[in-house]
């Protein structure tokens, strides 16, 4: 069985390369007849959104600010997502125009500052941190660098390497930030702006990610890739997939997101050509 996010994933693969033409191809949902294959996107995101509020009915717990916080940022990375999900290998290191970025070098400096903002965050709740501040930001640079706050000095490889290392940080962000109480966000951390409460640090990642993420946008524009149809859609359904995937426990909701993997990866499975048939509109 599938996971939601697998079950997108196969629905994004599906569609993503699809002409705006392909858009009005014969799609069948019970009583729902005329809007073509675009329906099919539009019903997963349907689907995705119960289940995200179906799931935060059955949270036995409300989550915390910083769990909050990182919801948000989760929301943006997946907007990001969304965002390179047609992208070709080809399409990372072409010039936009003069004295702007490629999408490789927008996302090497999204990169950089996912790490650096995790090490301030570690940093400031290190217990080894020296309480002096000028020795603590003498240490900062060496702790950094034996604690792996610092990223790759180059983001190497094609589009689903440069896409496997931001979902290796981003995944470290929310494993390493998921349990810091409400508390600890008033605790100062300091970098080049001075001292900041972690809270302050944490919206840092998602208003810098959305920052860059609109920074992509026109750099594929400049690049004569903008967005397709299918393009447009993918990106609304990973945005609504984070909701989801903010949720995913064992304590609760299983059958319920085993039910949208199954119908979403049967829908992905049948646009596909599945030899098999699998999931034809009913």
């Amino acid at each position: 069985m599938p996971t939601v996010t697998e079950a997108v994933e196969a629905l994004v693969r599906a569609t993503i390369d699809l002409p705006d033409t392909e858009m009005d191809r014969a799609w069948v949902w019970r009583e729902y007849d005329e809007e073509g294959l675009r329906f099919a996107l539009l019903l997963a995101q349907h689907e995705l959104r119960d289940l995200a509020v179906r799931l935060a009915a059955m949270r036995p717990n409300p989550p915390s600010q910083g769990q909050r916080i990182l919801g948000q940022y989760h929301h943006a990375y997946r907007d990001l997502s969304g965002a390179l999900a047609g992208l070709r290998d080809e399409d990372l290191d072409r010039v936009p125009r003069e004295g702007e970025w490629s999408v490789r070098e927008v996302l090497e400096h999204m990169l950089g500052a996912e790490y650096g903002f995790l090490g301030v965050v570690q940093y400031a709740l290190a217990p080894a941190r020296p309480d002096d501040p000028d020795k603590a930001d003498e240490r900062w640079a060496s702790w950094r660098e034996e604690h792996g706050y610092r990223a790759p000095k180059t983001l190497e490889g094609g589009i689903a390497d440069v896409r496997n290392a931001m979902f290796e940080i981003h995944r470290r962000v929310l494993r390493e930030l998921d349990g810091l109480s409400d508390a600890l966000l008033e605790r100062d951390a300091s970098f080049w702006d001075g001292e900041k409460p972690i809270r302050f640090r944490m919206h840092r990642f998602e208003a810098h990610m959305i920052q860059h993420t609109v920074q992509v946008d026109k750099t594929l524009v400049w690049i004569d890739r903008a967005p397709t149809e299918a393009n447009r859609l993918v990106r609304i359904l990973y945005r609504d997939l984070a909701a989801v995937e903010m949720l995913v426990s064992n304590a609760f909701g299983q059958k319920e997101r085993d039910e949208v993997a199954k119908t979403i990866g049967d829908r992905a499975a049948e646009i596909a050509g599945a030899p098999d048939g699998a999931g034809a509109p009913g």
